[in-house]
């Protein structure tokens, strides 16, 4: 079966499929398969782009999933949101960094360093 592509998915299927790259991403760390990790990156991205593109920057859609239980699809929303809801997915950075969950708390940790001084702008 053909996989739909993201022009074609409602935003519910987007925010879904973002959510289960997550997931699939923190397994794929866990077990250091890196290039299965970084090919999910890329397409976490691509669907957060798309939701953007979306009237009215539909990446409001992904603010549910800074509460997931699970620490990748929380930083993952956190980055993603940080334009449309800057307070709630700085709040979610910050306790993913006050984790001390490594590498979590790293890549949390250098969005906020970025954002603090000005070398990170979300759009």
């Amino acid at each position: 079966m053909k996989r739909k592509s993201l022009s074609e998915m409602t935003e519910e299927e987007l925010v879904a499929a973002f959510r289960d790259g997550a997931i699939e991403q923190k397994d794929a760390s866990e077990n250091n398969k890196f290039s299965k990790y970084n090919k999910l990156f890329t397409r976490i991205l691509e669907i957060a782009k798309e939701l953007k593109e979306r009237l009215g920057d539909r990446r409001r859609d992904l603010i549910p999933l800074l509460a997931h239980e699970n620490i990748q699809v929380r930083l993952m929303a956190g980055n993603e949101t940080l334009a449309v809801a800057p307070e709630a997915a700085r709040r979610t950075l910050q306790e993913i960094k006050d984790s001390k969950w490594f590498p979590f708390t790293m890549d949390a940790g250098s969005t906020l360093s970025g954002l603090d001084s000005g070398r990170f702008r979300p759009e």
